[in-house]
């Protein structure tokens, strides 16, 4: 059977990512007040420009903060909350019906780490291009080359993220704006004519 390549955003369609779990770890009560530049320092996190130890020192530097190292990686990957319903059941079931699922993430290696750790379906998807590895974030177009490059244009791309679908539209991607476990199982019904119970 011809399996068909699905982009599979991990972020709010996977796993549902609570920044206020990290905040909070951090000493932070809302994200109104982590400063600005801890968000710059996690994008470059994201794009692979820093390893942890860099990561962790430029923190230490930016907060004055006096936690260890153990205690910031789980404050900076609480970010990566529970499962979002269904879809890891969902996710699993892709293979046996001819659909390849392939990540296609803004993320970091450490939170792909912990999506992998919790999220059960991750199993069934070995493959991704990640924003860390790329060196670039949707909706940044090296992103969607370095996918293009490796799997071609996918049957559909799936996010949470109306502006990277858009992006991925103005690419000729077939995309779907997600809403929920129930949703995507019948859009991919209808649009790759499969049946995913």
């Amino acid at each position: 059977m011809d399996r068909k390549v699905i982009a599979l955003d991990i972020g709010q369609v996977c796993v549902q990512v609570r920044g206020e779990l990290c905040f909070a770890k951090l000493g932070y009560r809302s994200a109104a007040e982590v400063p600005r530049e801890l968000f710059v320092l996690n994008d470059e996190m994201e794009k692979g420009r820093l390893t942890a130890d860099e990561y962790f020192e430029r923190f230490r530097e930016l907060t004055g903060s006096e936690l260890d190292k153990e205690a910031m990686l789980e404050a900076f990957c609480s970010i990566i909350a529970a499962p979002v319903p269904g879809m890891s059941e969902l996710v699993a079931r892709l293979p046996g019906h001819g659909i390849r699922p392939v990540f296609f993430s803004n993320t970091s290696c450490l939170h792909l780490e912990r999506v992998r750790q919790i999220f059960a379906g991750a199993a069934a998807v070995p493959e991704g291009v990640y924003s860390f590895e790329v060196g670039a974030m949707k909706p940044e177009s090296a992103i969607y080359e370095a996918f293009e490059q490796r799997y071609g244009r996918p049957a559909l791309y799936v996010d949470d993220r109306p502006d990277l679908i858009a992006a991925a539209r103005e690419r000729g991607w077939e995309a779907h704006c997600f809403n929920g476990a129930a949703d995507l199982e019948k859009t991919l019904r209808n649009r790759l004519l499969v049946h995913c119970n």
